[in-house]
């Protein structure tokens, strides 16, 4: 039979799409994960039977580092900040300098009370001199009782405005006083609140000041598990950023429940290691009861991409299972799924 142009187009495509085909079928097959695949061959290498371990379950909960002694400088006066002396992160001492608070109004009131005090003075020093002269001149009946009595009540109320003056003066001093703001421990700067020209109102806070040495952990657990723990008890901290643990000692349980979360808040005392804020995250490791659980070396968990899978022996076939894996021992490693006791693992190298 006599082909024409059109039929050799044909059979040209056809063969090229069978050969693409082919191609792909192969690309395929060399790009399948060999981890995938099942183990046809009899296995006859070394072997690992699995059993069970007794295994403390970890149980922890999420908890943070706080400060013990942690306050915040405020105003106690009506005044503009003049000056702040310290930044975030600086150390200062119990005493130092924090701020100033403009004071011209106050001193300016001190030197108006002080005049009024020295005039005051000068008036009952007049008064009392009068009063002394009066008692003399009564003596001799050179003058009416009323006339002595106006003169002691004068000088009864000049000591009188004297006394209001001195409170009205010791007053002023206190408040020029809170214009010099002190660190009232010694600590970090953690944050400065204000900057200098703000208008501050009585109890303003200016800045905030912890104590690193006397940081505590602070977390809250279940309130079915609040009555195992007492004031005393020592639990293990884990300190991720720093990536150490420590051991607190219980020095607080609230006594009260979240009504909502079902959670008592517990504090306990560290000695903190270098480095340590308030703020870091931390992990209160909770005591529990060992459990029985699968157990095998990590060195046999063979590892794709997200997937976890080990070798098992099945009716001497080798094959690859996935598995989940749970808390690491040192060089073990909890299994959670996907293997039992009494199953067999093939330990040798795939290429056995």
């Amino acid at each position: 039979m006599r082909l024409t142009t059109r039929h050799w187009g044909v059979m040209a495509a056809s063969i090229a799409l069978g050969g693409l085909l082919g191609a792909f079928s192969g690309l395929f097959n060399t790009q399948l994960e060999p981890q995938l695949r099942t183990q046809s061959a009899d296995y006859s290498g070394e072997q690992y039977l699995v059993t069970t371990t007794e295994v403390t379950p970890e149980d922890f909960v999420s908890a943070s580092l706080v400060a013990k002694e942690n306050t915040l400088v405020s105003s106690r006066v009506l005044a503009q900040l003049h000056t702040l002396e310290v930044r975030a992160g600086q150390l200062v001492k119990k005493g130092q300098l924090l701020a100033t608070l403009e004071d011209t109004q106050l001193r300016a009131s001190m030197e108006e009370i002080r005049a009024q005090s020295r005039a005051n003075e000068a008036q009952l020093s007049q008064a009392q001199k009068q009063l002394s002269r009066s008692e003399a001149l009564l003596s001799k009946g050179l003058v009416a009782n009323n006339q002595m009595d106006e003169w002691q009540s004068k000088v009864d109320e000049l000591k009188a405005r004297r006394a209001a003056l001195t409170e009205q003066l010791s007053g002023a001093q206190a408040a020029l006083n809170y214009t010099r703001l002190h660190a009232p421990l010694s600590g970090v700067v953690v944050e400065r609140l204000q900057e200098p020209g703000s208008m501050l109102s009585p109890g303003v806070p200016i800045v905030e000041i912890f104590n690193p040495a006397s940081l505590q952990v602070s977390g809250a657990v279940r309130s079915s598990l609040a009555g195992q723990f007492k004031v005393g008890d020592t639990l293990q901290v884990a300190l991720k950023a720093l990536s150490t643990t420590v051991m607190g000692t219980i020095s607080e349980i609230v006594p009260v429940a979240d009504s909502l979360a079902r959670q008592f808040e517990i504090k306990l005392d560290i000695v903190p290691p270098k480095g340590s804020k308030p703020g870091m995250y931390a992990q209160i490791s909770l005591p529990s009861t060992p459990i029985k659980r699968v157990v095998i070396p990590q060195q046999y968990v063979k590892r794709t991409g997200q997937l976890t899978m080990v070798y098992v022996v099945e009716q001497g076939i080798k094959q690859r299972r996935l598995v989940r894996l749970g808390q690491a021992l040192g060089e073990d490693v909890v299994v959670v799924s996907g293997l039992a006791a009494g199953e067999v693992l093939a330990i040798a190298s795939t290429s056995s």
